[in-house]
């Protein structure tokens, strides 16, 4: 009897023990988090330098990065579907750069709807709630690299501005930023202001009539580099080269070789790669319960012959 009663107990022992087991080695692996970054364009190459850094970003973090571009460039409709899209896959967050910082927000009302966080990079939004807002300071930006260049004129010029999408948060404080500096330099006449979205082909256009209705111009601040870019095509297609100063923001790749062969005369970093990665950090944060601030501001620096170096290794 008692050896029967061993056995028994023997048995029951061996069958926890294995039923223990196959318990822990059926245990799910946790849920890699998944983020997806919702882009401007993959035209601009900041926008490809925010997916790069974001895509490593995660790389590092364990955190799956998706990222999104509407197929027309800054087009604020495609973004609206990314956004829904990401929803109805239940991504874990959203990292924002909008085109139309008033025509998303109904976006970012039904992601929070949706109870799925929304990092936004660039500029604030009219509505919506969101984590955390990780940005340059525009005006402050554009002023800094406007006064740079006024200096570098003397004071003195006839100039064109190349401003961004018309109505879009970005556009219009990158203008007052050059507004504001251009106050203290009377002898700087700005002989107009028009759009060219913030994109080079456009720019392009738009500045070869303008070279046709200004002839006297002498220098030309866009309000991005792939404006300036532009610009600068034209007033080499014009044989103006030389003739007219040139500087633009973002501090691209294309810009930063402009500026090392004399063709353009500076920018001024933004720095989007660390925006996309920072995003992806503060996402990692917020998943492990840290406290987000609510604002992240992105130092910048201006761009010249002096240190365009250091960039151009990036």
């Amino acid at each position: 009897m008692f050896k029967r009663t061993m056995l028994v107990v023997v048995c029951l022992a061996v069958m926890a023990s294995l039923l223990a087991g196959c318990s822990q080695g059926s245990k799910p692996a946790a849920k890699q988090r998944e983020v997806v970054l919702i882009v401007k364009n993959l035209v601009n190459p900041v926008w490809v330098d925010c997916k790069k850094a974001a895509e490593e970003a995660g790389a590092k973090l364990g955190i799956k990065v998706t990222t999104l571009a509407p197929t027309k460039p800054d087009n604020n409709e495609e973004q609206l579907r990314a956004i829904e899209d990401s929803i109805a896959k239940k991504v874990d967050a959203i990292l924002l750069i909008p085109a139309d910082t008033k025509g998303i927000v109904p976006g970012v009302e039904k992601a929070n709807a949706a109870g799925i966080p929304v990092f936004l990079l660039g500029s604030p939004i009219p509505g919506g709630k969101i984590v955390t807002l990780i940005a340059v300071d525009n005006v402050e930006a554009a002023r800094s690299v406007t006064d740079a260049m006024a200096k570098k004129l003397g004071g003195k010029g006839k100039a064109i501005i190349l401003d961004g999408v018309p109505g879009s948060q970005s556009a219009e404080d990158l203008h007052k930023g050059m507004m504001e500096a251009l106050k203290n330099y009377p002898e700087i006449v700005v002989l107009t202001s028009q759009t060219a979205k913030f994109q080079r082909a456009e720019a392009m256009k738009v500045m070869e009539d303008l070279l046709q209705r200004y002839p006297d111009v002498t220098v030309v601040f866009g309000a991005n580099d792939e404006m300036a870019l532009g610009a600068i095509e034209a007033i080499d297609a014009a044989k103006k080269s030389g003739q007219i100063a040139v500087s633009g923001l973002d501090a691209n790749a294309d810009a930063c070789k402009a500026v090392d062969a004399g063709k353009m005369l500076m920018t001024c970093d933004k720095g989007w790669g660390r925006t996309g990665a920072i995003g992806v950090e503060q996402a990692d944060k917020y998943f492990k319960g840290e406290k987000i601030p609510e604002r992240i501001l992105v130092p910048t620096a201006v761009v010249d012959k002096s240190n365009v170096d250091k960039f151009l290794k990036k």
